[in-house]
Formats: structure tokens, sequence, C-alpha cells
């Protein structure tokens, strides 16, 4: 009797295909369901990687500079970045909107439990992110990464000394990420590849007509 195999057989590159495709769309809409204003499929390639949009961290000089592992200086090495980025196919670009905007305006407004929550911008989005890519990780995509907007310095310790720069251990270890702009990507490129609006947030903001949050989560 001839004996059976029961080695694994591979996917085919056109199944393979098939449930990349599916698994985008079935992420995208993951991302939808848990209150993204928008969520795209993108291609990796589409992502710019510019010297400048690090630089934009220190000049004018961003608050957070030097203060997490995630924030220039500290944050990966740009030439690391794009060859990583290389190795991706295809990422989920995520929105979220911030309203209202007045209560998030810098020091003017404090919740119950007196947070500024200026400090808490990019909350929502951060949140997404990390389901999504917790999402992708279980549906097979084991080096999925998800990027945020902002200092996780905000949105997860509220403007607390970052205890990872303190003693070595991050309070958030698998929630704490990379905004976009600290890997030198270009937001304003990207969101307007994909017909998506951004408003400068000067002035005040009864003359902004939306504000916005945006991640990101690659898959390979």
């Amino acid at each position: 009797m001839q004996k059976k195999n029961t080695q694994a057989i591979p996917l085919s590159i056109k199944t393979k295909g098939k449930k990349l495709k599916a698994d985008l769309e079935l992420l995208r809409s993951k991302a939808l369901e848990l209150g993204a204003a928008g969520a795209e499929i993108i291609r990796a390639n589409q992502l710019v990687v510019d010297e400048r949009v690090r630089l934009k961290c220190s000049i004018p000089r961003c608050l957070r500079v030097g203060e997490t592992p995630n924030c220039p200086p500290h944050a990966p090495d740009l030439d690391l970045v794009r060859k990583a980025f290389a190795r991706y196919s295809y990422g989920i670009l995520i929105k979220t909107l911030v309203e209202p905007l007045e209560d998030y305006a810098p020091g003017k407004s404090r919740d119950n439990s007196g947070t500024d929550r200026s400090l808490l911008f990019h909350q929502k989005t951060a949140k997404i992110v990390y389901e999504i890519e917790r999402m992708a990780y279980q549906h097979g995509y084991a080096l999925a990464m998800g990027l945020g907007g902002g200092s996780c310095k905000d949105y997860l310790c509220h403007g607390l000394v970052c205890q990872f720069m303190d003693s070595g251990r991050c309070r958030f270890p698998l929630r704490a990420r990379p905004a976009m702009e600290a890997l030198g990507i270009d937001v304003v490129d990207i969101i307007s590849k994909v017909g998506w609006t951004a408003y400068p947030l000067l002035g005040e903001a009864s003359e902004i007509p939306c504000a916005t949050s945006v991640g990101l989560v690659l898959i390979d």
C-alpha cells in the first residue's frame, strides 16, 4: 500500500493572492468597525521615507524629541526603515476623526480624571492600529507592524516620564510604537494618494474643517 503523504502542500501563488486580498479587505473592514473614519488598502511601495520628515521632529522642536525610545534620535535609522519597508507588500492606512477639536486644544480641557485631553489626540488611532496588527498576526502575518501618530508618551502615559528611558521597563511594551513621522514617512503624501485631505492645525479650532489622526499597519 502506498504511504500517504502527510506533508503540508504549499499554497499556490494564485491561492496565496486570493487569501491575501480577502484578508486585507477583512482587516480594512475591521478597522471601520472599530471606529475608524476611513481605512484604505495601500501598496507598501507607495510609502515615501524622507529625511526631511524626521528632521521636522527637531525643527521646530517637538516637545517629545529624545523623551521616548520611539522618538528621534532614538527611533530606528531611516536606512533600516527603508530596507524593512521594501520587504512588505501592503498596508492598511487608517484615520480617525478628532472631535470636537475644541476639547483637544493644548491645556484648555481636562477630562474627569484630570488628564489633559490634548495628550489623547492620537489615542483612538493607536487602539485601532493595535487591534488590526493583532488580528493580522492571528491570520498568519507574523511580521505585521503597526505604526501610530504622535508620541506614545502622550496617549499611553499621559505625559508622565517615560519609564523605559528612566528604568528600561516600558509600561506598555506591546502598545508603545513609533509615530509614522518618527520613521520618516511623509504622511501628507500618502494620505493624498488615497484621496484624504489634511488641514494644518493652526489658528482657532473653529477655522479648521476637521482634524484627523492617521495610523498604518504594514502586512508582509
